[in-house]
């Protein structure tokens, strides 16, 4: 049953053309095809894109036929594997911010900020569950209901630690990570997927 757990946990990716539109996949198609056409093979990004569409196929395919006979057992037993681990890296990710303001005019950063922060509320966002709902959903283009719900969970409960708050802003800054010696320029960091709470 390991190796079928593993075989399922293997970081195959399906892929769908949305995924590819993503930036870190645009810069990630740019990079192979420099690569592939330095090492003397004549090809564009779009022939990347359709080798990795095919392959991504084929994997899924096959991972699929391997696992699918041990499904009913793996489901009985409760063994499932449902995730790829560390499917790629992201050089775009995103970081959550959560801001609290007692007028609506100026914010003060409740999380991440080391001199200040509450340990419970720090402790609460850090906790694995409460994580792969925040994390998950700040890299996507589109964080999608579930997300906007739990900024009302976190709204409600930000409000019972800081009674004086009128209102409640989260976001995520987008970051961009470059590898050391890289001459890329890196800019600010950009806001995303902000979300407010009123009292």
């Amino acid at each position: 049953m390991l190796f079928f757990a593993t075989v399922e946990a293997v970081p195959v990716p399906s892929l769908k053309k949305h995924h590819l539109r993503r930036q870190v996949a645009g810069e990630e198609i740019a990079r192979w095809t420099g690569i592939l056409n330095g090492a003397g093979l004549d090809v564009t990004e779009d022939d990347v894109v359709a080798f990795v569409m095919s392959a991504s196929k084929k994997a899924v395919r096959t991972r699929w036929r391997i696992v699918r006979p041990f499904r009913r057992l793996e489901r009985r037993l409760k063994m499932g594997q449902a995730w790829g681990l560390f499917s790629y890296t992201d050089n775009h990710p995103g970081r959550l911010i959560v801001e609290g303001s007692v007028d609506g005019s100026r914010w003060t950063v409740l999380y991440p900020d080391p001199q200040h922060n509450d340990p419970r509320l720090a402790a609460t966002l850090v906790h694995r569950r409460i994580r792969g709902i925040w994390d998950d959903a700040g890299d996507r283009p589109h964080p999608g209901g579930l997300y906007r719900r739990w900024v009302d969970w976190l709204g409600r409960r930000v409000f019972a630690e800081y009674p004086e708050l009128s209102q409640v802003r989260v976001h995520f800054e987008q970051l961009t990570v470059r590898p050391p010696g890289s001459s890329k320029r890196v800019g600010a960091p950009k806001s995303m997927h902000m979300e407010v709470r009123s009292r």
